[in-house]
């Protein structure tokens, strides 16, 4: 019994260590190495620095009869949320083929827009339109004047000057006054948006040689451990460049 339960908890733990959802990766081109050479990796990021690095230290290569041959293997490595407004020409500028890598990759670009009309409750509540513009606009019994296309008018200046003093229901707020437009919230107080949408992690390998070029997509969901599908990047160049 005691050996049963002990297998029910660990299965447990180990469903909860399992990610729900796992980045989806897509590569193109190729690394040719040749098997007695030695690569020295030069990337701009750390985790993709200490993986190829490591993979390469380790791995078995056949000894040299004359002096080693060294390949300098440059990657770059571009990290970007997946906004509705981003652009795949400038995710990663200088990569080939992003936009089909990212395709590959299963990543969808939000649905543009509807041109069909609103119903319900979004159709009443855009019927509405600004009510401190409208009132400013059209209040001229209150003694306010609609926006003169000419320039200003003097007099009327005058006149709005004696308004507070004048009888009668309170003036609107001038819509075009700053201190009458809503403040946003503060940064600290609205979600991450890699807690919202995608992220992509593009690593483009470079051989100093000239006879090898990779590249390798990844699109990350929310909340996901970039840190990890940066090394899920690194893994792939790296059998590309052993096997």
């Amino acid at each position: 019994m005691r050996r049963f339960l002990s297998f029910l908890i660990t299965l447990t733990v180990l469903w909860a260590v399992q990610p729900a959802d796992a980045a989806t990766l897509a590569s193109r081109g190729q690394l040719n190495v040749p098997p007695d050479a030695r690569v020295m990796v030069i990337s701009t990021d750390t985790a993709m620095q200490q993986v190829l690095s490591e993979d390469f230290a380790v791995a078995r290569r056949s000894k040299p009869s004359g002096l080693p041959k060294t390949l300098t293997l440059t990657v770059a490595v571009t990290q970007r949320v997946l906004q509705p407004n981003v652009s795949m020409i400038g995710l990663a500028p200088g990569v080939p083929h992003v936009a089909e890598l990212m395709k590959a990759a299963g990543y969808r670009a939000p649905a543009a827009p509807s041109d069909q009309p609103l119903t319900g409750d979004a159709a009443e509540y855009m019927a509405q339109g600004n009510p401190a513009a409208a009132a400013y606009a059209g209040n001229t019994a209150a003694g306010v004047a609609p926006a003169n296309p000419y320039g200003p008018n003097r007099a009327q200046q005058q006149l709005d000057q004696l308004l507070p003093y004048a009888p009668g229901p309170p003036r609107p707020a001038d819509p075009r006054d700053p201190m009458n437009r809503p403040v946003p919230p503060p940064d600290y107080t609205m979600p991450s948006p890699a807690s919202l949408y995608d992220t992509a992690v593009i690593a483009h390998a470079v051989l100093s040689d000239g006879k090898g070029e990779m590249t390798v997509v990844a699109v990350a969901h929310p909340n996901e451990d970039i840190h990890a599908v940066k090394k899920q990047l690194a893994e792939r160049i790296a059998n590309a460049v052993l096997h």
